[in-house]
This record gives structure tokens, C-alpha cells and sequence, in this order.
């Protein structure tokens, strides 16, 4: 991945992880990739080709429990010149003089990464075209995880789950990813490849449907069939489903009119794509009526406040304490789990704690359970008279609201927070709505 994103100036990047088995079965009927099926739409090196030389999938090296996963990077970027593809999982092998100069590395990455494959009882290989791209392939063995623990958010706890989504994408690819993270909030998804087709789907089909995600390229193709399209949409004799755009965060020709459906900015997460789904089917209802908390609001909450940030990650970190200085908020930031615990030793001036679950040493959950413990019992000294209320800061009852940052809305459900002590959670980054709807518990 890293040398993916060192190497491709333009096009994409494009990573899938498979079970094996899927794999092995599908390529009996695939064909050479066409360039009008890739991601970006771009040629790339044929990724059949990069696992050509590996084990049948009967001759896997793993406990009968176990499964093994297929994962490809594939890239749009310089490619590897061919005389030196014999070559490329040697350690400390550079392509040539220019590529150190300009890109820099030491030429041990891929020597690394195959040692690590092999560590985990499986194989490495390659496809590359000089001036097209490069796909790696690698397989791996892992124990045979718990379905239901995997699957168990999406399908008792998601407000929308049974509902059905049509993602309108003529690239089979990239409409492919769009329902991958769709489905994650457990939608049914189909997918067709226009407009005039989903007009038909609607009017001909029994099924209801009640999201439309299109992508843009399709919607500012032909501005005038889009207004079309709106029009007829309303003139059915059902109710219409929620239209949204599925839009670049860079590179958008996204174009302001009256009829445009509201905008999902890709690349698509779960959090990020709840929080628009809600707003959009009458969620947040004390929202303005662009479906955003105005920024006012959230400066009244917050300004003042002093807030510690907790994130072992500095660009995230600046992010969000940037985001919450923007609000007026004094921030305070450290990188551990531990470092917060001693921050929050009562007596202190913090208002709240913003806290990242994925910690080295101590996870967030650890740390705030850590803090609890510590509040209880200091709490508990008080109240019996065996310390000073006045060396305390005049506080009887210390608790600190802590809310986790999570990139991934499955990873910090609300009993998860709860079990350790947490009050809530935020996405990564903040989104609006959500940030004042958990701070607004606090601070109204």
C-alpha cells in the first residue's frame, strides 16, 4: 500500500480482501479486465496474473478451522521496469538511482512483507506493466472468526436495516465498493447502471425502495434527463425514495442546482454515511434546515470548555483539537492512555475527555475504566469525610464525561461505551450533528 500511494500520481488504488476459495472459483469465467471496469476507469496489470504461481487452494497450509484470505493492491502508477521484477523481493533492492532520489525508501519494504506473508502461512506474488501500474497479491491464514459477533451490529442494531438501496454506477467496480459499505449498515443493495433504469426498476418493479445513491459522473452527464428524472420520480403513484449523490472529495464537478439531491462525499465509512442517511430521513429534527448544527451552537456549547484530547496518531490529534478550537474549546492533547489517566486525577480542570479507542499499551476502553476506578474511589473518600471537599475544588462528586473517537461507528457501540464507563461517542473526524447531539448531555 505504501509504495501504491509513493508511485500513482493519477488514477486509484484499489485494495480487496477475499476469502480464497471465492477467488479461485470466480476467475474460472473471468476475462481479461477491461479498462471501463476499473475504478478509476484507467488500464491496470492483470491481478489473475499475480497469483499464478501460488498453491491450489486444497494445498493451504492451516488448521482445518482456519480460513485464508486473499488480499490485492492494486495501482495505477509507473510500474516496475521488467528487468528489474526478477528482483523485487530482495532486500535492499532499488529499481534505480532516480526512484531513491525522488521517492526515497530503503528497498526493504517488499523483502518485509514477504517474510510477514510467510509468517502467516502464505504467499506473495506480483502482475506489473511498465507505465500502467502494478497489482500485489499475498495470501494469509487466520483462525475461522465468530459470524455473529462480526455481523451482529449491522443486523439487530442498525436503524436501517431490511431497508433496500440502489446505488446508480455504470462502473461494475466501483458501484461493487459503494455496496460493500452500504451494506454494512445492513441495507439490501442492487445496483444498476443508469438513470433510465432506475426510473424503470421503480416503476415496474413490487419492491420498495427507499434510498437512491447515484453517482455524480451519472447525475452531470445530462443536467436536463437528471431534472427529468426528479420530475418523474414525483409524479409516482408511491412513496419516492431519498435521493443523494455519491461525489469525490476531490476532483468534483459537483454543479449547484435546485434539484441536486444531497451530497455523500466518498470515500464512503460507515459513521459518516449514518449520519447522512439519518438527517436525511428525519433524523437530527432539531437540526438547521441544511441538515447541519449551526457552527453558533456549537460555539456556545463549547467555548471555554477545556478538553482533553487523547490520540496516538498527531495528525489526528491537530485535526481534532483544530476542530474543537474552532468552536472556542481550550484544548490540551496527549498521545497514551496513560498520560490521560494522570491528567485526570482529580483535583483537575477538565470538562471533558475525548478519548481514541485504538491506543499502544492501553486501549481507550482500559484507560477509562483506569479513570473510573479512580473517580469512585476518591469520590468515595469524600463522601465518607476521609478528604478535604476544599482540596477537591469544592467537588463531591468527580466524574469527567469521556467520549470515544472511533473512525468506525461498529468498533464503540453504546453498551461497549458503557460497559467501561464511557458517556458516548464521536466519529473521526467530528461531524457536526453528532458532536453537539453527544457534548449538548453535558453542557446545556
Amino acid at each position: 500500500m505504501g509504495n501504491s500511494i509513493k508511485f500513482t500520481e493519477k488514477g486509484h488504488i484499489f485494495v480487496t480482501v477475499h476469502l480464497l476459495e471465492e477467488v479461485m472459483e470466480s476467475i474460472r469465467v473471468e476475462t481479461e479486465p477491461s479498462s471501463k471496469d476499473t475504478l478509476s476507469g484507467l488500464p491496470v496489470a492483470d491481478r489473475n496474473r499475480s497469483w499464478e504461481g501460488f498453491r491450489p487452494t486444497g494445498q493451504t497450509v492451516g488448521p482445518s478451522e482456519s480460513i485464508t484470505l486473499i488480499i490485492s493492491v492494486e495501482d495505477t502508477g509507473v510500474g516496475i521496469p521488467l528487468d528489474a521484477q526478477s528482483r523485487i523481493f530482495t532486500p535492499f533492492m532499488q529499481v534505480g538511482p532516480s526512484i531513491s532520489r525522488i521517492h526515497g525508501g530503503t528497498g526493504i519494504g517488499l523483502s518485509i512483507s514477504k517474510c510477514l506473508v510467510n509468517l502467516m502461512n502464505g504467499e506473495i506474488g506480483f502482475n506489473s506493466v511498465p507505465k500502467i501500474g502494478s497489482t500485489f497479491t499475498f495470501t494469509a491464514v487466520f483462525s475461522n472468526p465468530n459470524e455473529q459477533e462480526i455481523n451482529g451490529w449491522s443486523k439487530s442494531k442498525s436503524p436501517f436495516c431490511n431497508m433496500l438501496a440502489v446505488v446508480v454506477d455504470p462502473r461494475s467496480v466501483r458501484a461493487e465498493v459503494s455496496r460493500y459499505h452500504i451494506q454494512r449498515l445492513g441495507m439490501h443493495v442492487e445496483i444498476v447502471p443508469s438513470l433510465t433504469s432506475m426510473l424503470s426498476m421503480l416503476t415496474n418493479g413490487s419492491q420498495t425502495v427507499h434510498l437512491v445513491l447515484i453517482e455524480e459522473e451519472v447525475w452531470v452527464r445530462d443536467l436536463s434527463h437528471s431534472v427529468v428524472f426528479v420530475y418523474k420520480l414525483r409524479s409516482l403513484d408511491k412513496i419516492p425514495p431519498k435521493l443523494f449523490l455519491l461525489t469525490n472529495s476531490i476532483g468534483g464537478s459537483r454543479q449547484n442546482i435546485g434539484t441536486s439531491p444531497p451530497v455523500i462525499t466518498k470515500p464512503l465509512r460507515v459513521n459518516m454515511l449514518a449520519g447522512s442517511l439519518q438527517r436525511a430521513m428525519g433524523g437530527n429534527k432539531d437540526s438547521a434546515r441544511n441538515g447541519e448544527i449551526p457552527k453558533l451552537s456549537l460555539s456556545k456549547l463549547l467555548a471555554g470548555r477545556k478538553i482533553l484530547v487523547v490520540d496516538d496518531n498527531n495528525v489526528n490529534l491537530r485535526v481534532a483539537a483544530g476542530a474543537l478550537k474552532k468552536y472556542g474549546a481550550e484544548v490540551a492533547c496527549v498521545d497514551s492512555g496513560r498520560k490521560a489517566i494522570s491528567l485526570l486525577n482529580p483535583p483537575h480542570s477538565f470538562d471533558a475527555c475525548f478519548m481514541d479507542i485504538q491506543l499502544p499499551e492501553m486501549d481507550g476502553f482500559q484507560a477509562t475504566k483506569k479513570i473510573r476506578v479512580m473517580e469512585d474511589g476518591i469520590n468515595n473518600y469524600i463522601q465518607h469525610g476521609n478528604l478535604s471537599l476544599q482540596d477537591y475544588a469544592n467537588v463531591s462528586n468527580w466524574h469527567v464525561p469521556i467520549l470515544a473517537m472511533t473512525a468506525d461507528v461498529i468498533q464503540a457501540t453504546h453498551e461497549d461505551c458503557l460497559k467501561y464507563g464511557m458517556d458516548g461517542y464521536v466519529s473521526k473526524p467530528f461531524e457536526p450533528n453528532q458532536l453537539y447531539e453527544e457534548v449538548s448531555r453535558f453542557f446545556l
